[in-house]
C-alpha cells in the first residue's frame, strides 16, 4: 500500500466517524463524543489538502514514507475504535483520542511541507545562480521569473489547505522557466549547460565547451561563473 493510498483511505474514513458516534445511544457519553467530533469536516478538508500535496511530490515520498504511513494508520485505528465502541467508557476513551487528530494531521502537514521544501531545494534554489546571467543579458523578465519562484516558495509554509494549489502553481512556473532556458541560446551545448546549472546550481567542466564559453562571452557573463573543486 502506498502512502497516497493510505491518505485516500483516510479521506474516505473520516466522514464516517461522526456517523459511527451517532449510532451509539449512550446518553451523556454520546453527547461528549459528538461534540469532540464536530471538527471532522475541517479535519477532512486538511486531509484532502495533504493528500493532494503528496500526489504532487511522488519522487520525494521515500524519505518520509514511514512517518506518513504511521500517522495515516493511527487515524485509521481511531476510526475503527469509534465504530466498535460499545460502552460509555469506550466513548470516553475515544473522545480523548479524537482530540489527537489535530496532532496527527499537524504531523502530516509538517511532513508535506518538508517534502515541498526538498523539492524546492532541488528544483528552485539552483535557479537563483542564473539571475545575474539573466540581468547581464538584459532578460529582466527571466530574472523576475526566478524572483517570483522564490516568493512562491516562501509562501508554501504558511499556505495551510492551499498548499497543493500553491505548490502546483510553483511547479508550473518552474516548468515554464525551464522551457525558456532551452530557447535562450538555441544551441544544444549551451542548452545542456544552462539546464544542468538550473537543476543543480553547478556543472561539470565537460559541459563548459568552447561554444558555451563563446556564448557566455557574448553575454558579458564569463565573470558570473567560477571553478571549484569537488570535495
Amino acid at each position: 500500500m502506498t502512502d497516497v493510498d493510505s491518505l485516500t483511505r483516510l479521506e474516505a474514513a473520516l466522514p464516517l466517524l461522526q456517523s459511527a458516534v451517532d449510532q451509539q445511544h449512550l446518553g451523556k457519553a454520546l453527547t461528549r463524543a459528538s461534540g469532540a467530533t464536530a471538527d471532522m469536516p475541517r479535519h477532512n478538508e486538511r486531509l484532502a489538502a495533504l493528500g493532494a500535496t503528496l500526489s504532487l511530490l511522488p519522487d520525494y515520498l521515500d524519505g518520509r514514507a514511514l512517518d506518513i504511513r504511521n500517522v495515516a494508520e493511527d487515524i485509521l485505528d481511531l476510526g475503527d475504535a469509534m465504530k466498535a465502541a460499545e460502552s460509555s467508557d469506550d466513548l470516553d476513551d475515544i473522545v480523548r483520542d479524537v482530540r489527537k487528530i489535530d496532532q496527527f494531521l499537524s504531523a502530516l502537514h509538517r511532513a508535506a511541507v518538508a517534502l515541498a521544501g526538498a523539492y524546492c531545494r532541488d528544483n528552485v534554489a539552483p535557479l537563483r545562480a542564473l539571475e545575474g546571467l539573466f540581468g547581464r543579458m538584459g532578460r529582466t523578465d527571466l530574472a523576475d521569473a526566478v524572483d517570483q519562484l522564490h516568493k512562491k516558495e516562501s509562501a508554501l509554509a504558511a499556505a495551510g489547505n492551499a498548499l497543493p494549489a500553491k505548490l502546483a502553481e510553483l511547479q508550473d512556473a518552474r516548468k515554464s522557466l525551464a522551457s525558456e532556458l532551452t530557447a535562450l541560446a538555441s544551441d544544444p551545448e549551451v542548452d545542456a549547460f544552462l539546464t544542468s546549472f538550473a537543476r543543480a546550481g553547478s556543472v561539470s567542466l565537460n559541459l563548459v565547451t568552447s561554444k558555451v564559453l563563446d556564448w557566455l562571452a557574448d553575454q558579458s557573463a564569463l565573470d558570473q561563473f567560477t571553478v571549484n573543486a569537488i570535495e
